[in-house]
């Protein structure tokens, strides 16, 4: 999920689903980082279990649940089932949140926070 670092502290909604507010660590990491590469990063909350944030340039970001095909080839990545495993687990949560989002169908916060 892209995330707009300048949100609110308090947080917003996007169509009734709580938008995660980054850390101000996160937030000063990303200021420093705009800084010393020079081009723009755009702040990506990852659906791992750790709910890791992390800043990414435009090359390294591609569209989810846009073309199932794309979407395999990215599942099939990782040499280690383990790997695998865990990038499923997040791309299953990534669509969950996707699709409560356009739908907001039984939505548990709790699940996403």
């Amino acid at each position: 999920m892209i995330v707009d670092p300048d949100m609110p502290q308090e947080g917003l909604l996007h169509n009734g689903i709580p938008i995660p507010v980054p850390p101000g660590e996160v937030l000063k990491l990303g200021e420093w980082r705009h800084t010393e590469e020079g081009h723009k990063l755009f702040l990506v909350l990852f659906f791992d279990t750790k709910r890791t944030w992390q800043w990414l340039p435009r090359n390294k970001l591609l569209p989810l649940g846009m073309d199932d095909t794309v979407d395999k080839l990215r599942l099939m990545e990782g040499k280690k089932p383990s790997v695998r495993k865990s990038v499923h687990t997040a791309y299953n949560r990534a669509i969950l949140h996707l699709t409560h989002v356009r739908r907001n169908l039984n939505f548990t916060p709790s699940n996403f926070i």
